[in-house]
């Protein structure tokens, strides 16, 4: 659940801070006072991009910042994102004047990926307006696969799709490579030849530098290793001394570990000694060899030129593409075949997987529909009927080889069609209403968030999808901002954002309301600002249903 709330310096918010409750909770409020910039408030939160951020030098850096209590089911989540688990979790999103964001989970930065994922682990949000289970078929998909625990067959599915594309991506790179000309496929072999005869060796071009470098400097690195060795060989060297100093340091035990720690600055001492003298034993004046590693070096920055790249294993793997691209030209027919092959057995494959898919998902039809239609004759629809509709068609979809189609008819003897195009606006809230109430009961989600999902009701109904709201809060938070009286009424706790100036500046604030304050709020939204004894008591009359 969320546990807390805080917006700072987000449009009309300049400070709110809100305590939630489990449970259902109501945020009413006039039209424009804010109810809607704290819902994108928690979106922008939860991974929603920053769009048409207003820039101003002077105002101080936006931040969002909400307490989640998190169950240890989400833990597979923190540890997939190398995040700190903490059962208290807190998440913040910063953005800045000109719509710069950063974002945090439990203080560690995250990507906004990361963000997204989180707030798909853990709240839905509905929009206002969004009618989105409706109109999406992505959205209607994962509904009927949460209903029907078909998610690991869509997981297989989509593995063997992701095989399948990739064939088919790679029959389609063969026949590009087989479709080259004579002039193209030449010039490939030339730069082919000309790179492989260069035998490049990885990081070759360094130790050449480095081989350059030393003989180069044969004199001067000469008489600094004759400089060591007699620093630290001759009979008053650094050795030889130090040797002394262990001597006299061993009679006596003030000084602790010391000899111990000389004896450890002796071993490495030798060991530079040695060193030296390797190095001396392989340096010689080369003039020949000199020329030879220059002539080579000439070759690799030539090609490196040639080429625009940067590093060897780069020119490497440029002449491996090449060689690929020259085969696959060569033997062009056969390996289109052979791919073909390749595709037509996956192709088997995929559908054997999407059928017991779709056979999975068939299954749970009959009682979608028969939940949804019983919840909408709860909701005032006694001839209510809804279908899902699963068309198999021939081409392979990141969801399966169907189409889906959500058909609704309100009225008893009217033709069933796409419920887009024939339910109303009082009837598209309820039946989302019942689909979220359904979809509530097997999501992994327990935060909902409804945005007027009550618009065009009023009166009875209203008043049943307050009841059903508050069903769905005893297993899930429900958070609802809502005009109507009837749903207010029903909640557990009740928020108010209001509007007002403040040195010469609009702001708005959210405050949360007793119970005498409710009934003031319940009344005006009854019978609007003008507020009458009757008001009051209907008031009255709703809390204490």
């Amino acid at each position: 659940m969320i546990k807390s709330l805080h917006i700072q310096n987000y449009a009309l918010l300049k400070d709110v801070f809100i305590d939630f409750t489990d449970g259902f909770t109501v945020i009413s409020g006039e039209t424009g006072s804010g109810k809607s910039i704290m819902l994108d408030a928690l979106s922008l939160l939860l991974g929603k991009r920053v769009e048409r951020f207003t820039a101003d030098e002077n105002r101080s850096k936006s931040t969002i910042e909400a307490i989640f209590i998190i169950d240890s089911s989400k833990e597979q989540f923190f540890i997939d994102n190398d995040l700190d688990f903490e059962k208290e979790t807190v998440v913040r999103r910063e953005i800045n004047s000109v719509g710069k964001s950063r974002a945090f989970i439990n203080d560690t930065p995250v990507l906004l990926q990361v963000l997204t994922a989180f707030g798909r682990q853990i709240i839905e949000i509905h929009s206002q307006h969004q009618s989105v289970l409706l109109k999406d078929e992505q959205a209607q998909f994962l509904l009927i696969d949460q209903l029907a625990k078909s998610e690991n067959e869509l997981f297989k599915y989509q593995q063997k799709l992701k095989q399948y594309t990739a064939l088919v991506s790679e029959l389609n790179i063969i026949k590009k490579s087989g479709s080259l000309s004579s002039s193209e496929l030449e010039f490939l072999q030339f730069q082919f030849e000309e790179l492989n005869n260069a035998n490049l060796i990885e990081n070759e071009k360094e130790d050449i530098e480095n081989n350059i470098s030393l003989l180069e400097n044969v004199d001067g690195i000469s008489n600094a290793i004759a400089d060591g060795e007699h620093y630290l060989n001759n009979d008053d060297g650094i050795l030889t001394s130090l040797s002394v100093v262990k001597r006299k340091f061993i009679e006596f035990d003030a000084f602790g570990d010391l000899s111990t720690r000389l004896d450890a600055v002796l071993i490495e001492l030798n060991d530079i000694n040695t060193e030296l003298s390797e190095i001396n034993s392989k340096l010689n004046a080369d003039p020949e060899q000199l020329l030879k590693l220059n002539n080579r070096l000439d070759i690799l920055n030539n090609l490196l030129l040639k080429h625009r790249k940067k590093f060897i294993e780069e020119l490497i793997d440029l002449k491996n593409e090449i060689e690929k691209k020259i085969l696959l030209s060569s033997s062009f027919e056969i390996q289109v075949i052979e791919k073909q092959k390749e595709i037509e057995k996956q192709i088997i494959v995929l559908k054997a997987v999407a059928e017991v898919l779709n056979l999975k998902r068939t299954k749970v039809l009959p009682k979608i529909k028969l939940l949804l239609e019983k919840h909408l004759q709860q909701l005032g629809m006694p001839h209510a009927n809804f279908k899902v509709v699963l068309t198999k068609t021939d081409q392979f979809y990141q969801n399966g080889n169907t189409t889906i189609s959500f058909l609704f008819s309100a009225n008893k003897g009217s033709a069933l069609q796409e419920v887009a195009k024939v339910a109303s606006g009082g009837e598209l809230s309820r039946l989302m209403l019942a689909i979220k109430y359904i979809a509530a009961q097997f999501s992994k989600v327990n935060i909902l968030v409804f945005d007027e999902i009550d618009t065009g009701v009023s009166g009875e109904i209203a008043s049943l999808m307050g009841e059903m709201m508050l069903n769905i809060s005893k297993d899930n938070q429900l958070i609802s901002i809502s005009h109507l009286p009837q749903i207010a009424s029903k909640a557990n706790s009740h928020f108010k954002v209001v509007k007002r100036v403040v040195s010469g500046n609009t702001v708005s604030d959210v405050i949360i309301l007793n119970r005498q304050q409710r009934v003031e709020e319940i009344a005006k939204l009854l019978s609007g600002k003008k507020l009458t004894k009757a008001a009051f008591d209907n008031a009255e009359e709703l809390l204490n249903q």
